[in-house]
């Protein structure tokens, strides 16, 4: 759109255009006022250029006039009435803003540096709201048009809608100072309540104190071999947090809601789930039972089971389970069970884990949440003299170790002769190796495990710790 296309009465107060009578918002005097600050300020100049981008003006005169002075800025021109004239000139854009009466009618307005910012406030506001208009249109096209993949559209769609609002809920740059006050603020708060948890608590003494919690924005990954117990110990950490109470939503790709819940009880009740799931309970048992559901019922614990869950709709479903709850945590099980999107499939299964986990990442500090994702090891571990496991044994993507803030490994002994020896977890201990700490130390800490009520104890504390 030109100057000529648009019926302009130049003085800022009597300007109407055919946009404001279609009912798009905008506000011609506050974004003159904005111009006219900035040519009478350079302070004003470096601030709005902060603030505001081009596109938030609606006028095409007026973006053109900001463009002018933003570039003059970047060049450390001198910005006044004659330079602007002269550059503007230059470039060929004097007569599509109006010619030199204009400027010389901006500049005359000496009281739009008393509240230009008010004015570049309601300038951004404008221009946000055309910018949802513009959204909702390519939303309402999108869904006329819509792929077969329904998931797909409404993660587009809440895209298109975040992305209008990013710059709004963005965080701007601070002085050192604001951050170590934030710094010294936690180290005061983790020492007063003597080096515990200040995290999301794993409700194991030690490896809290090693991890100090699971912390906002971080992904844990936890890895292990097959029936090592990973989706058990998940369990555990998801119990423990909503005990503590956090929300916890758990997407579970290998087991169905029900096997969770069974787990669950069991685990609460301290009853073998084989017992559970065939009958063979004993009247007194029935009363722990029941115990253990009125305490689960109490604790805020969302489940999803739904089988092939692309990383789209973990997202998506992630963000309204968390939805106005600060005090939160996803745990997915597992991570390569996980789909890619329809139609994004990759060549390489490597390619597509490793864009899952650094989505995963993105996740984590969109929601403000810690994510803990279980990973499956390579077979690598298994032909290895110790059978240890280290960080490349993450299967099939060494990017999930680089996006990962935590990396825990689950370790046991597979027989009586391997736990004999002297640098194996002894018999019925599942050892938590704490092979990546972004934020702290290293170590490993010994938990018994209690396969019939699949729960965890901690045995005697962190050892190892790097």
């Amino acid at each position: 759109m030109d100057v000529a296309s648009t019926d302009y009465a130049w003085a800022p107060s009597t300007f109407v255009d055919r946009g404001s009578r279609q009912g798009l918002p905008n506000n011609p005097e506050a974004e003159a006022n904005v111009l006219a600050a900035m040519i009478l300020s350079g302070d004003v100049v470096e601030d709005a250029t902060v603030e505001l981008v081009p596109d938030d003006f609606y006028r095409p005169a007026h973006r053109t006039l900001f463009m002018a002075m933003q570039d003059m800025s970047a060049r450390s021109l001198p910005i006044d009435s004659i330079s602007l004239i002269d550059y503007l000139r230059s470039i060929d854009k004097l007569a599509a803003i109006g010619g030199e009466a204009y400027v010389l009618e901006l500049i005359g307005q000496t009281l739009a540096l008393v509240n230009w910012q008010h004015h570049a406030g309601i300038v951004r506001r404008d221009a946000m709201l055309r910018e949802i208009i513009g959204a909702t249109n390519q939303i309402n096209a999108l869904a006329f048009d819509a792929p077969l993949d329904t998931h797909e559209v409404i993660e587009r769609a809440e895209g298109m809608l975040l992305s209008v609002t990013a710059r709004e809920v963005k965080s701007s740059f601070q002085p050192l100072t604001a951050f170590m006050a934030e710094a010294y603020a936690e180290a005061e708060e983790v020492s007063l309540a003597g080096g515990v948890a200040q995290g999301v608590p794993t409700d194991f003494p030690s490896l809290d104190r090693l991890l100090l919690g699971l912390r906002e924005g971080q992904l844990i990954i936890v890895g292990a071999r097959p029936a090592v117990g990973k989706t058990s110990f998940s369990l555990n950490l998801a119990l423990n947090a909503a005990a503590a109470g956090y929300r916890v939503g758990f997407f579970s790709l290998e087991m169905s809601g029900k096997e969770i819940a069974q787990r669950l009880i069991c685990a609460q009740a301290m009853i073998s789930i084989s017992d559970f799931r065939c009958g063979n309970i004993r009247a007194e048992q029935w009363a722990s039972i029941n115990e253990a559901t009125r305490d689960l019922s109490n604790l805020d614990i969302l489940i999803d089971d739904t089988p092939g869950t692309t990383i789209t709709e973990v997202r998506a479903k992630a963000r309204r389970m968390l939805h106005n709850h600060e005090r939160a945590v996803i745990i997915l099980d597992y991570l390569q069970l996980v789909s890619p999107p329809p139609g994004r499939r990759a060549e390489n299964r490597a390619v597509e884990v490793s864009e899952m986990s650094r989505a995963l990442k993105i996740m984590a500090k969109d929601l403000k949440a810690p994510v803990i994702a279980l990973s499956q090891l390579s077979r690598a571990v298994e032909s290895r003299t110790g059978k240890r496991p280290q960080l490349s044994d993450l299967r099939e993507s060494g990017s999930i170790e680089q996006d990962a803030d935590i990396v825990m490994f689950l370790d046991r002994s597979s027989d009586e002769q391997e736990a004999q020896r002297p640098d194996r977890p002894d018999t019925g201990v599942t050892r938590i190796i704490v092979a990546k700490n972004r934020s702290g130390p290293t170590g490993e800490v010994d938990l018994m495990f209690i396969p019939a009520s699949t729960k965890f104890y901690e045995l005697d504390g962190v050892h190892g710790e790097v």
